[in-house]
């Protein structure tokens, strides 16, 4: 199972369990919506970074009718938000926004570290630094 540490500050209560982490399991399948409260699809997946232990990205689901034309989008965790009663996630674009945004085939997944500043930069967002850690064997 994977745990969701990242961020969790800024999140309410009521979308953390009792030690404070919000699970994988509560993300995937989440609604989003922007701002405006129109539906902009569902967390289809999660993109971990294995060296710095957090999320990259939430890959969001949009578009499409029946799973066919669908698009995906990955998003910068941090530009999400929680909504107050922890039900759905809230980004900072509208739909025709979205059409325009970096997306990627679901049957196509593309090297995101190609694509990081140009993903950042449409969600305003700043781009991590990825700060090189010794990695110890035990």
């Amino acid at each position: 199972m994977i745990v969701i540490l990242l961020a969790l500050s800024a999140l309410p209560v009521s979308a953390k369990d009792k030690s404070g982490v919000l699970k994988a399991s509560d993300l995937l399948g989440m609604k989003v919506q922007g701002l405006d409260r129109a539906s902009l699809g569902t967390i289809k997946d999660l993109v971990i970074d294995p060296e710095q232990g957090g999320v990259d990205y939430a890959v969001l689901d949009f578009g499409g009718f029946a799973g066919i034309g669908d698009k995906y989008f990955a998003v910068p965790w941090e530009a999400f938000e929680l909504d107050q009663g922890g039900q759905y996630l809230l980004l900072d674009v509208s739909k025709k926004d979205l059409k325009n945004a970096p997306g990627f085939d679901k049957n196509n997944w593309p090297d995101l570290s190609q694509q990081e500043v140009v993903i950042y930069q449409f969600y305003d967002v700043p781009v991590r630094k990825h700060e090189s850690r010794v990695r110890l064997n035990r």
